[in-house]
């Protein structure tokens, strides 16, 4: 998730959080690595704390992606994930992403191109069309397994739902029927361990992917490898969350980690009760310090929405994130 998957957060999820077996990085144009682009060596730089940990790449010209791919390896990438899932329209329209489900042919030379150029295992992320009821990811799979993938991580939605709609368990479960050779890993909508255990229970996956999931709940992870729901203390959030901005401040420097941090930190604050003044001055906030007190105020002005045993009153506890999977636990 790009802006948001960092590697101070992986890392922290990792170290502090728990359950993860392995990670990808933030999505990284092939020809910007290519031409040493400084926002994407930034994306490739790798930390002793967060391995396995694979670059995912995009692009749609072959000889781009395996020179990309070699770049990733020699910086110490674990395995290469091709992205054919990102639906985003400035990608797609150049053919990278998501576009590439529309052209089997051109994706199958991409991936045997990548495969030949390292030697460390390559994966794709996929969606399952581009249109709904057009189903082609599982035809692709199962040529991606031919071809020599380790893995394959589908998203059940298609292009054109975004991140909208519902996610299609069918339809994951058909690509999982397609490519019984390696492992086939689910995506899409796990907030919860519970919608965990039913998306593993209907699709037959051999794991899950989770993006947004985590940045709701870091410790989703350890719920769902522990199969026991967690639920951490306000303090043990504030301080995930202060730690995430302080490590990002010391990578990338203190501004822009602030700048960076504004559009993170809603992910944090909704689950610690009415937040949309901490919200707004986040999104004004220019340094550490200021952060720090900003969170200061935050927990004077917190304490009326406590009821006697320092737990948020009934009627602020916070919403839980929607996820179509939900649904199907009626």
């Amino acid at each position: 998730m790009a802006g948001y998957t960092n590697l101070p957060f992986r890392a922290l999820v990792r170290t502090t959080a728990g359950g993860v077996d392995y990670t990808v990085t933030e999505l990284v144009n092939a020809r910007s690595l290519i031409e040493k682009n400084s926002e994407a060596l930034r994306l490739v730089r790798l930390s002793e704390e967060d391995i396995p940990c694979g670059v995912q790449l995009f692009g749609n010209v072959t000889q781009e992606m395996a020179e990309a791919a070699r770049i990733a390896e020699s910086h110490g990438s674990s395995f290469i994930d091709i992205n054919m899932g990102c639906p985003a329209p400035k990608i797609f329209k150049n053919g990278g992403g998501s576009a590439l489900l529309a052209q089997p042919e051109a994706a199958l030379k991409l991936v045997e191109a990548v495969r030949q150029a390292v030697k460390i295992p390559v994966t794709v992320k996929m969606r399952l069309g581009i249109e709904p009821y057009d189903l082609v990811a599982s035809d692709l799979a199962l040529m991606f397994q031919d071809a020599g993938v380790q893995s394959i991580t589908i998203h059940g939605r298609y292009r054109s739902q975004g991140f909208g709609g519902d996610v299609s368990l069918e339809g994951i479960a058909a690509v999982v029927q397609a490519a019984q050779k390696i492992p086939v890993f689910a995506n899409g909508d796990v907030t919860t361990l519970e919608n965990a255990r039913l998306m593993l229970a209907k699709t037959g996956a051999a794991g899950l992917s989770i993006g947004r999931g985590a940045l709701y709940n870091p410790w989703i992870f350890k719920e769902i490898k522990g199969n026991l729901s967690i639920n951490p203390s306000f303090q043990k959030r504030l301080e995930f969350m202060t730690r995430h901005l302080e490590t990002m401040a010391q990578l990338y420097g203190e501004g822009s980690a602030c700048s960076q941090f504004r559009k993170i930190a809603p992910f944090y604050t909704r689950r610690m009760g009415p937040a949309r003044e901490v919200n707004r001055q986040i999104s004004h906030c220019t340094s550490i310090a200021q952060f720090h007190q900003i969170m200061e105020d935050y927990l004077k002005e917190r304490v009326r929405f406590l009821d006697e045993d320092g737990e948020l009153k009934h009627a602020y506890q916070p919403r839980p994130m929607h996820s179509s999977l939900d649904q199907h636990l009626l």
